[in-house]
């Protein structure tokens, strides 16, 4: 199979259109999109999605545990191709919020960081 490109995976880039994110940038492209829509908001898949949004005023020491749980399970049901290891809540001096993702790529040795602002 050389020189055969692997071209089911793949998606329109939400940062530029009309570009095609493949591979490593397609996940993280799907973990953004899985992360920051809101449950119910799909009429189609009324589950898809997570609900981060609601610790956003919560202290950090208390949201933890249930941002880890919340991002663990909507990624391990809506994004196959990874196993998440790690998810951390980190904050800066004006107090913006990220999630860090460390995961495995399935079937590969592969490894993926993943920041999602929230």
């Amino acid at each position: 199979m050389n020189g055969i490109k692997d071209t089911r995976n793949w998606q329109v880039s939400i940062i530029t259109p009309g570009v095609a994110v493949e591979g490593i940038e397609d996940i993280a492209q799907c973990v953004y999109t899985i992360l920051t829509t809101v449950k119910g908001s799909d009429p189609l898949r009324a589950d898809f999605g997570s609900d981060p949004h609601k610790y956003i005023d919560k202290p950090m020491n208390e949201v933890q545990p249930i941002l880890t749980y919340e991002v663990s399970e909507a990624l391990g049901k809506w994004e196959k191709r990874i196993v998440v290891k790690k998810v951390r809540l980190t904050s800066n001096a004006i107090g913006a919020c990220a999630l860090l993702i460390d995961a495995s790529v399935v079937a590969s040795v592969a490894q993926i960081a993943i920041t999602i602002n929230v």
